[in-house]
């Protein structure tokens, strides 16, 4: 094997090492502040209202920076995931989320 494929190889194997709820869980313990509520929804991957952008972070991932429904304004803020578009009020929480 050359070694641009074997960089590749070992490239891929090491990024593919990082699972959702093994981030989840590097989140939540950076956070010992955190709801403990909070922290059993992001363990399972999912949001409410009230929770930070921090919080929808670690338990749905990234959002799109270059998609459409990522906008703000003087109301707050919209992040949009693969499936769902996230709002956010002015003191940045979750008020409400829609499928996009």
């Amino acid at each position: 094997m050359n070694k641009p494929m074997l960089f590749a190889l070992v490239v891929l194997l090491l990024t593919a090492c990082e699972t959702q709820p093994v981030r989840r869980e590097e989140y939540i313990a950076q956070h010992p502040e955190w709801d403990q509520e909070m922290v059993q929804l992001i363990k399972v991957g999912m949001i409410a209202k009230g929770m930070t952008r921090e919080q929808v972070r670690a338990a749905w991932g990234r959002h799109c920076y270059t998609c459409q429904g990522t906008k703000s304004g003087s109301w707050g803020e919209s992040l949009e995931f693969i499936t769902q578009v996230v709002f956010f009020d002015t003191n940045g929480r979750v008020t409400r989320w829609e499928h996009k």
